[in-house]
């Protein structure tokens, strides 16, 4: 212990090198020597001895905790150094993979740990370990450079599910290469737009639903806006479930618009409440009265239905029907009476439901006599149907016809009706039915009656039918018209004898002064010919006819008997002379072929009429030889009619054939000008003959229908397209912005020609209407444009007046804002009047702009001239204060300050004033140009290294600065007034 004290450890000496030595002895192996270390790189005052102690020490977790609170700066900056060239793998510290992960995760800086997660492939294997750096050092920027170029599959999926950013994500999408990494990004940034668009959706939806629901205080129908309240609330709930996605500030708006919105819909529905009760109440009265209308209606349409067309055959299911019809209105009548109906209207229901009862219950006594109605009739048909038959002259048939089984089939109906409802009526009804059947099997086997006998039979019947009748209410149609028609059949016949009679008699009459025409007119044979004729029809008619037509008979009879003794001797002198009529129209030439056959015509008639005479036989073989050489040019020119009319069959037979081959899926266009080109051929083809063109025709009719009616339907789709057209046209003209209905109206125009053709009877119609409704709409342009154009001439006119009025010698400001104003008033203006204007503005701001150089070449050649005065005398002069005031306004702030404040500068004058003649290119002396070559070559070095270049300006100003010019210097200020003299603008 005593010699402790006087030795003390090494590396507790107070010199660092001993400490230093100390250290190379001690072994971190030794727990005490471990201590010593740790003491010493901790706690030494020198930087060498704590780094010798950590070198020794050497571990990780020292120089980590040396770098973090070391107070030496070069200690830490080496401990620094360490711990990252050990994270990096470098130099002698060893760390696991542990202690460096712990490290980058907790104790690592941003920088750091970029550093090594680049360098580092092994750590990117830990996907967490990654994550984890990457959020702590939160760069976007070396997230992508991880993402793109270090992070494998695995990690890219990490690494995007936690970016959130859409502009990374755009980032990412352009530089990434992998398909399916690429497929993540943009599925990621259709999710984010999503999310994004969710809130703005929802508050979209919400502002629509609560719209609608402000739209209700509009309604009056409390009905309706109660539905639409339960829904719309329905609708809000529900889009409210999803209000954690909206920002506070929106929620709270939403709300308070609710609430201010429900409070309304409240109040608007209480207030208008009453009043659309009593209105209910009134309609449902209303609809009650009506009701009871339909129902009186329908109950009394059941009823005459019921005696109308089920009489004879109703079941007692009919008769429950109508019976149902009937309380249904006296329901709906007892409760139109509990709302407080109309009284007259009840009254007439109830009047109306008595009246119906009636009906009802007379029906069993009225079915009775209708079926005894119908028995009658079917006799009356009977009896009818054997007058029909005698008439015709066809044996009476032994069976019933169909039109029997079915009254016998009815009446077996009607009597189980009958049974029904009165046992009574069944009885008479099946006895009367017997013998109405006994007396037709009579009727069957004798034999057929006289006309007289049927005549009267009918007659009873008759009788019989219309006092039945007189029992109903009411007759059916149906057995009505069975009536007419059965009793038709008598009455026809009788009018069919009288017509049968006068028809005959006025024949007789006819042919009786048709005969005496005839002799009147002197053609006696045809007048003998057709007295022939009427004697055999006076012959056969019946005796009261001939007693009528007698007299004029025998009187016609005696003319006839006399003309036949006078017709040789007629016709003898008559028949030359026709012949040679024959032969001279024979020899004549044919003008005209019609008139030509009818003078043929007229010959033959002639010689007909005369009839035959002794030499007969050869005038008339010249006569017919005559004729047969004047109709050979008629038989000619029929025979070229025939020809042309057989071209013509083969040519409207081939258009047949052409128009069937037609390819009908063609553009409808197309076949449109096929149709109308073949269907003028067909009409150009010429004439045929009349059997033949029946067939053709219908030939042509069906093989070209498909055709004509695809063709018709294309015309029928542009003529309602056209039509359309037509009507925005039409209503253009009545639109106050004509600049835009005119560009409609031109857009209509080009749609028009885009429409194909809308069929020859309407194209020229509507593209008269179209073409007037936009003269009209053009006309209103022309005359708006008119009147605009005289506006803006006046306008024009105006404005370069003014531009004319403004004052050259004005300052700037004062003719810029002239022009400003001007061209603000000109802004309204067409183009090329603008233009125009625009021109005049831009000479009288050439003129400004020129005016303006002038003045200011003026101004800066002034302040040169005051500056060389200045130089030349103040300078001279060394005093600065003897510079007037209007030298000084001219020399401005800049050229003045340095003239009163002389300061010190590193050049001298004379390499200034070299500098500055070389600067504005003005000759130096040539004892000089040793000089004026290093100058340039000092000016051009510093602009080449240090981007400085010295301007004439700064150059002058220097040379001010030296001050004072002595007599040696003259000759330098001499050069310089030369420089400025030349070089004005040095002083601007």
């Amino acid at each position: 212990m005593i010699f402790s004290r006087f030795f003390a450890p090494s590396h507790t000496s107070q010199n660092p090198e001993k400490r230093l030595e100390a250290i190379q002895n001690l072994s971190p192996e030794k727990p005490t020597d471990k201590t010593i270390l740790h003491e010493l790189a901790f706690n030494d005052a020198n930087a060498d001895v704590s780094l010798a102690a950590l070198s020794k020490l050497n571990t990780f977790v020292l120089w980590l905790k040396m770098s973090q609170s070391a107070q030496h700066a070069k200690v830490k900056k080496i401990a620094e150094r360490t711990v990252e060239a050990a994270l990096m793998g470098q130099g002698d510290v060893n760390i696991n993979a542990n202690e460096k992960a712990s490290f980058l995760r907790e104790s690592a800086n941003g920088e750091l740990i970029q550093t090594v997660l680049v360098n580092d492939a092994s750590l990117l294997a830990d996907k967490s370990l990654v994550m984890t750096l990457l959020h702590k050092v939160d760069k976007p920027t070396f997230t992508q450079t991880i993402f793109l170029q270090h992070a494998d599959n695995a990690l890219q999926q990490a690494i995007l599910a936690t970016i959130e950013d859409s502009s990374v994500l755009q980032k990412l999408e352009k530089k990434c290469r992998d398909n399916a990494i690429h497929g993540a990004i943009v599925a990621k940034l259709q999710l984010l737009k999503a999310q994004a668009e969710k809130p703005v959706e929802l508050m979209r939806r919400v502002t629509l639903c609560l719209s609608k629901y402000q739209a209700l205080v509009d309604k009056s129908d409390v009905e309706d806006i109660d539905k639409r309240q339960v829904k719309l609330l329905g609708e809000y709930n529900d889009l409210m479930l999803d209000a954690s996605i909206l920002s506070a500030e929106d929620k709270t708006a939403i709300d308070a618009k609710f609430a201010r919105i429900n409070e309304k819909v409240i109040r608007h529905l209480s207030r208008i409440r009453p009043e659309w009760e009593a209105q209910k109440a009134a309609k449902e009265k209303a609809e009650i009265e009506a009701l009871c209308k339909q129902h009186l209606s329908h109950a009394t349409t059941q009823v005459n239905w019921l005696y109308g067309e089920r009489l004879c055959e109703a079941t007692l299911a009919d008769v429950a029907v109508v019976n149902e019809s009937v309380r249904a209105l006296e329901v709906s009548a007892d409760h139109m009476a509990s709302l407080g109906g109309s009284a007259k209207l009840l009254d007439e229901v109830r009047a109306g439901i008595a009246a119906l009862n009636n009906s009802l219950e007379a029906f069993s006594m009225q079915q009775q006599y209708g079926q005894k109605l119908l028995i009658c009739l079917s006799q009356v048909e009977s009896l009818a149907e054997e007058s029909r038959q005698q008439a015709a002259g066809t044996p009476i048939e032994p069976a019933k016809s169909a039109q029997d089984a079915k009254e016998k089939g009815e009446t077996e109906q009607t009597t189980d009706v009958s049974k029904a409802a009165s046992t009574d009526a069944t009885e008479s009804a099946s006895s009367e039915d017997k013998a109405v059947q006994d007396q037709d099997f009579k009727d069957k086997n004798v034999s057929q009656k006289a006309p007289e006998s049927i005549e009267a039979e009918f007659k009873a019947l008759s009788e019989k039918y219309h006092n039945l009748r007189n029992e109903l209410i009411s007759v059916p149609s149906a057995l009505n018209k069975r009536w007419h028609a059965a009793s038709r059949v008598f009455s026809q016949k009788k009018q069919a004898k009288k017509t049968e009679v006068d028809h005959a008699l006025r024949q007789c009459r006819k042919q009786i002064s048709v005969v005496d025409n005839l002799i009147a007119q002197g053609k006696y044979r045809a007048a003998i010919t057709k007295f022939e004729k009427l004697s055999a029809s006076f012959e056969s008619m019946p005796e009261n006819v001939k007693k009528q037509l007698a007299k004029r008979f025998e009187k016609t009879a005696e003319d006839i008997a006399h003309l036949e003794g006078w017709q040789d001797y007629i016709a003898t002198p008559r028949k030359p002379a026709l012949v040679e009529e024959a032969q001279a129209l024979a020899a004549s030439p044919v003008e005209d072929i019609k008139e030509r056959g009818e003078a043929i015509r007229y010959l033959r008639q002639q010689w007909l009429s005369l009839g035959a005479g002794s030499d007969d036989d050869t005038q008339q073989s010249a006569f017919d030889a005559a004729l047969e050489l004047a109709f050979q040019p008629c038989r000619e020119h029929y025979a070229a009619l025939d020809a042309e009319r057989e071209k013509a069959l083969k040519a409207r037979q081939a258009l047949i054939d052409q128009v069937a081959a037609i390819d009908l899926s063609q553009d409808e266009a197309v076949l449109a000008k096929v149709f109308d080109r073949t269907v003028k051929q067909w009409h150009e083809c010429g004439q045929v003959e009349k059997r033949d063109y029946e067939s053709l025709k219908q030939r042509w009719n069906k093989t070209i229908s498909p055709l004509q009616t695809k063709v018709n339907q294309w015309h029928g789709m542009n003529k309602k397209a056209k039509q359309e057209l037509v009507a925005q046209a039409s209503a253009l003209s009545a639109q106050e912005d004509i600049a835009s209905a005119t560009e409609t109206a031109q857009q209509l125009q080009h749609n028009w020609k885009s429409i194909g053709h809308a069929g020859k009877r309407d194209e020229s119609r509507l593209w008269r209407e179209f073409r007037l409704a936009n003269d009209a709409l053009f006309g209103r342009l022309k005359e708006q444009r008119k009147a605009q154009s005289s506006a803006f001439d006046e306008t024009l006119n105006t404005l370069f007046t003014q531009l004319n009025a403004i004052d050259s010698e004005s300052d700037e400001s004062t003719i810029a804002s002239s022009i400003q104003d001007i061209e603000t008033q000109a802004k309204d203006l067409p183009g090329a009047m603008r233009a125009k204007l625009d021109k005049k503005i831009t000479v009288i701001q050439k003129q400004q702009q020129t005016r303006a150089q002038q003045r200011h070449v003026r101004k800066v050649q002034q302040r040169a001239q005051s500056v060389i005065s200045v130089l030349s005398e103040s300078l001279r002069a060394g005093d600065f204060t003897s510079i007037s005031d209007d030298d000084a306004d001219l020399l401005g702030k800049r050229w003045k300050s340095a003239l009163s404040k002389p300061t010190p500068v590193q050049q001298s004058r004379h390499w200034l004033t070299v500098a500055l003649e070389a600067a504005t290119d003005i000759p130096s002396p040539q004892s000089d140009s040793s000089m004026r070559t290093n100058v340039q070559l000092t000016m051009m070095t510093a602009k080449l290294e240090k981007g400085e270049s010295l301007s004439p300006a700064q150059l002058l100003e220097d040379w001010i600065a030296h001050g004072k010019v002595d007599d040696q210097e003259t000759h330098l200020l001499e050069r310089v007034v030369n420089v400025l003299d030349n070089n004005p603008e040095v002083v601007a």
